[in-house]
């Protein structure tokens, strides 16, 4: 009996290289004999309510899209049972794909479907946001450079790509406000004037923080916690931006730690991106490590 896949395809994210894909994806999954049933997506929120109402009835699922996709499926497929949830696949589309870079999926969308069909699971972690059904895969971000995905015009990120990110956020430096908060990851405890603050299991926040690949593991039940302490002058400040975007390089005012659970404490309610899609987080949470969670075709 052939293997029933469920298809999500957004055909409006990034260069919409899916969709353009689209005829060339579905003929390998048919010619791995697997049984396909697609659906695309109409608005914000609707991969994740495609996954939740339909998943438990596939034995796989694949979404085609950006990492916001991949967010929501996620999402959805986190608020189901863990007996309910099949192995998730993800073809990139997206302007940058962060989450493909640092997993080392293909970009190029046939050839991430072939890789799929070879059926190579593994178990990776998925963070937790907060006591919400809210979730992430491998960024909660708050503060500078976070909304730089949503300022971007999405004709210069398609001409131009991740150059797009970096102008918009040298443009914005002089807007950046410090938050304070106390932050405890394990048995350290940060406290202070921060101009961003990251959880993540990547190499590349924000869409151009770029950090080393030294203790980043997808599936050893551990966050990179990075904060970057507020610049008291220009120079400071410029220190900072240079450095950030260079791979490797000593981080001017960041500090980094691992834990499996991270407590922020800030003096009241905040906006963060999850995976580059927007949450409102209270004064007092705890993003979460859920260890090997979910089933993932790499």
């Amino acid at each position: 009996m052939k293997e029933k896949l469920l298809l999500i395809l957004n055909p409006k994210s990034g260069t919409m290289r899916g969709r353009d894909n689209f005829f060339s994806i579905c003929n390998i999954f048919c010619e791995a004999d697997l049984d396909v049933s697609i659906r695309i997506t109409k608005y914000p929120g609707h991969a994740t309510k495609i996954t939740y109402n339909e998943a438990p009835y596939f034995d796989r699922i694949v979404c085609c899209g950006g990492d916001g996709t991949l967010h929501e499926v996620v999402c959805g497929l986190m608020r189901l049972e863990s007996v309910k949830r099949p192995p998730l696949g993800y073809i990139p589309s997206g302007t940058t794909n962060d989450f493909a870079k640092n997993f080392g999926l293909p970009t190029d969308p046939s050839k991430a479907a072939a890789r799929i069909t070879e059926n190579d699971i593994t178990d990776i972690d998925i963070g937790k946001f907060g006591d919400d059904d809210n979730y992430f895969t491998y960024v909660a971000s708050t503060g500078a450079f976070t909304d730089t995905s949503y300022r971007t015009p999405q004709n210069l990120k398609n001409a131009i790509g991740y150059m797009a990110y970096v102008i918009d956020a040298i443009t914005h430096l002089g807007n950046i406000k410090p938050i304070h908060m106390r932050v405890t990851a394990g048995e350290k405890v940060f406290c202070g004037d921060y101009i961003f603050a990251s959880v993540s299991n990547s190499t590349t926040v924000a869409k151009m923080i770029k950090i080393d690949k030294i203790g980043v593991d997808m599936s050893d039940g551990l966050f990179e916690l990075i904060l970057i302490k507020s610049p008291q002058n220009l120079k400071d400040a410029d220190a900072i931006a240079k450095s950030l975007l260079i791979p490797n390089d000593p981080k001017c005012g960041l500090v980094r730690a691992q834990a499996d659970s991270i407590r922020f404490e800030l003096d009241g309610e905040s906006m963060w991106t999850l995976d580059g899609e927007f949450a409102k987080a209270p004064a007092d949470f705890t993003i979460t490590n859920m260890c090997r969670t979910l089933k993932f075709m790499k």
